[in-house]
Parts: C-alpha cells; structure tokens; sequence
C-alpha cells in the first residue's frame, strides 16, 4: 500500500498518519524528519540542506526529490506526510512511485486555529498529543519517551492562518492533479480524530 496524506495545518495529519503507520505497517516518509536526519549525520548532503534550511528558503524540489526517491525505492508499503508540495514534486514522484490512494483532510481555518492552541509535540520523539483529544497521561509529558511536550511557534493563530494561505495555494493544483488520476478521497477533518480515523481506515482497508 503506498499512500499520500495530505491536510492544512490542525486537520489532525500528524495523529492520522502515526496511527495509519502503526496499524498497516507503513513507513512513514517525511522530508522534514528526512532533513533533519541528514543535518544531524553533517555530511555534504546535511550541509546542504542546512544551508538552504538556515537561510529561511525551502530546499530545491530537485534535491527533495532525489531524497524521497531514495527513500521510497526502498519500501514496499509506506505513507507519504509532507509529500508531495508542489505539482513539480507531484510529477516527478509520478515517475518513481505508483501511488494506491491520496487522502486529503479537509477542515476550516476557524476549526483549525481553535485546535492549534490545544497541540503539544514532544521535544525529544515529536510524538503529537491534544490537550483536548488526545492527552498524555501525565500533564506536559510524553507517554512514549517521557521528553517535556511543546507548544510550537509557529502554532500561533497568525502563524498558522499565514500558513492556511501558503497551503490553499499550494493544494490547489496538488488536488486537480490527483483527482484527474483518480486517486483522490476527500475527507471531513472536522469530527472527532476517532471518527475521522475510522473513515480512513474504511478508505485504505
């Protein structure tokens, strides 16, 4: 199964892909973890991306590609988060990667500013929690791995309806794309995250 979750920010894609992954056994592949990975390893390819990371840019679909290429080509089963942005990393995984289905979650920027103030990721495994739907046992601390969890800030309402407008730009063709190759399921982010899940899973089963 090769899937693509897609979803603005507070849509709930970070707990939909950790429970998708754990339960269908998928490798979840994302640039950012990618990148991070890369930076901490410091050879010329981590230097690179640091560079462009460091110096407030995305880094090139060209380069981001070829990393992603080198992960998938790897798995027989996984989740794309993260992946692709733009219509040119779209193409270009359309050369490597034949893709079962691509989720997209759906939610409006008013529901999504108001679950923002309520998320927390742990600092240490970036495990996602919700004060509100999904609380750690223990206030402010992870259940996995016992790190302190964080409010981000770019979690912020202004932040994050700067990043709602980035998105909408970016979806828009993302969308056309993978609906033209029948491979897109809209989903309603709006309900409960169990609810939402339980549609997923029906959609992927």
């Amino acid at each position: 199964m090769k899937l693509i979750l897609l979803g603005p920010p507070g849509s709930g894609k970070s707990t939909m892909s950790e429970r998708l992954t754990r339960e269908f056994k998928l490798k979840h592949i994302s640039p950012g973890e990618i990148f991070r990975d890369e930076i901490e390893k410091k050879p010329q390819l981590g230097r690179e991306i640091k560079k462009y990371m460091e110096g407030g840019g995305l880094v090139p679909d060209n380069l981001t590609n070829e990393i992603i290429k080198l992960e998938v080509e790897k798995q027989k089963n996984f989740l794309l988060d993260g992946y692709p942005r733009t219509i040119g990393q779209a193409h270009a995984l359309d050369k490597f990667a034949k893709i079962d289905k691509a989720l997209l979650l759906e939610i409006s920027k008013k529901i999504a500013i108001e679950r923002i103030s309520g998320r927390r990721i742990c600092s240490q495994c970036e495990t996602p929690f919700h004060i509100k739907f999904i609380p750690p046992k223990k206030t402010g601390i992870c259940d996995k791995c016992k790190g302190k969890l964080m409010q981000r800030k770019d979690d912020a309402p202004a932040s994050v309806k700067k990043r709602f407008q980035i998105y909408n730009v970016q979806v828009k063709p993302l969308k056309e794309f993978y609906k033209k190759k029948k491979l897109l399921t809209l989903i309603d982010a709006s309900p409960s995250p169990e609810r939402v899940y339980q549609e997923i899973k029906q959609i992927v089963k």
